[in-house]
């Protein structure tokens, strides 16, 4: 492999390589001997995307099939994943990436960003894990997606690293709850795709050219209220705070940095 090559992979990915190649080590595993399945359904209230000022409400449903060795298949992608001891696991899938459109549309996205073309879906492949510190939970994961030829400055490679911290705080009317923080890293294609305004799109939307480097993306705080519902159902409440930091906050098109979500649902496992 050539030094050019290596030096594209920026520390945050080295970080998250490095816990993989750590849990992945010759230890017990845990093993489930048969198949699970989760459903889940919900709403929340968010921003059109990442950045704006204006908040929309939107309906959620995911599933989520487990086999006894490990492959998975729902809403989030196909991939293969174990528990590692008693304390990690890891994850490796194949899935779908974010998207965005340039006008007001309930998949995201806003009119103020008319004429800085949509955002598409692209295949992605991830790696995460986990581990178990007592009651708080470290876990991290790195996702990629190849450059769309066809997109020019909406379809570069990118690169996300995501980091997290969570753990349970107190009981609450029979709940449970708990807290988390997190940080996001994008490579220069992540920062380009979402943060980015490249000459072509300030010609034909009129906001200022903007090249953000790789880098912090954004900091995050969050509480979640759990209650258990017979064996296998769990209904939760969740609202989370975001800072973008950086060179996506100095974006253009970045209405507002601090960002806020609100989410309800119900799981149930069978």
């Amino acid at each position: 492999m050539s030094q050019r090559h290596r030096s594209t992979l920026p520390a945050p990915t080295l970080l998250c390589f490095a816990l993989l190649t750590l849990f992945a080590a010759p230890i017990a595993q845990a093993k489930d001997d048969h198949w699970t399945f989760e459903l889940a359904a919900g709403g929340g209230v968010t921003p059109r995307y990442s950045g704006s000022k204006d908040y929309q409400a939107s309906p959620t449903l995911s599933f989520d099939a487990r086999s006894p060795g490990g492959w998975f298949l729902g809403t989030s992608g196909v991939g293969w994943g174990t528990a590692i001891g008693e304390h990690a696991h890891v994850r490796a899938y194949i899935g779908a990436s974010g998207s965005r459109r340039d006008k007001d549309s309930p998949l995201g996205g806003s009119d103020f960003l008319r004429g800085m073309g949509d955002i598409r879906t692209r295949p992605l492949v991830g790696l995460s894990a986990g581990y178990t510190l007592g009651e708080a939970v470290l876990s991290g994961s790195w996702q990629a997606t190849r450059k769309d030829e066809d997109r020019g400055d909406n379809g570069l490679a990118t690169q996300q690293v995501h980091l997290s911290l969570a753990m349970p705080l107190f009981d609450l009317a029979g709940g449970v709850v708990s807290g988390s923080v997190s940080t996001d890293y994008g490579n220069r294609g992540y920062m380009q795709t979402w943060y980015g305004v490249s000459p072509a799109q300030a010609a034909r939307s009129g906001f200022a050219r903007h090249a953000p480097k790789a880098g912090l993306a954004s900091a995050g705080i969050g509480l979640k209220w759990s209650h258990r519902v017979g064996r296998n159902g769990n209904w939760y409440i969740s609202a989370e705070g975001t800072r973008l930091l950086g060179d996506a906050a100095d974006s253009p098109i970045v209405q507002k940095p601090n960002q806020f979500g609100l989410m309800s649902g119900y799981t149930h496992r069978f």
